[in-house]
């Protein structure tokens, strides 16, 4: 059985550079993975919303058509950046985990 392809947006190149400069990444750290992890977690922001499932007509593999998630939904990825700034991935990671928690009540 074939499963549809669930493929977001890249993260635009203004919100990554935002991102790395902003959590004072330098060229030396492991600024790709932080890109990856806040991508992820930024996926996990955008889909847990009820507001983004109307928006896509319930079919979540039209989710390419929001563009950038860091565009799409600015405080979430304000909170990244927040998080971001400790240089602890497990920190973001958390955020993506308290979002989905918090609409699964």
């Amino acid at each position: 059985m074939d499963q549809p392809l669930i493929e977001p947006s890249h993260m635009c190149q203004l919100h990554q550079r935002l991102l790395v400069q902003q959590a004072g990444y330098s060229e030396q750290d492991t600024w790709r993975a932080l890109i990856i992890v806040s991508q992820i977690v930024l996926f996990q922001g955008a889909t847990c919303d009820p507001a983004t499932h109307e928006k896509l007509g319930g079919d979540i593999t039209r989710i390419r058509e929001l563009g950038c998630l860091a565009c799409y939904k600015p405080d979430r990825f304000g909170e990244i950046v927040e998080a971001a700034k400790t240089h602890d991935l497990g920190v973001i990671k958390a955020l993506g985990l308290r979002w989905i928690a918090e609409a699964e009540k």
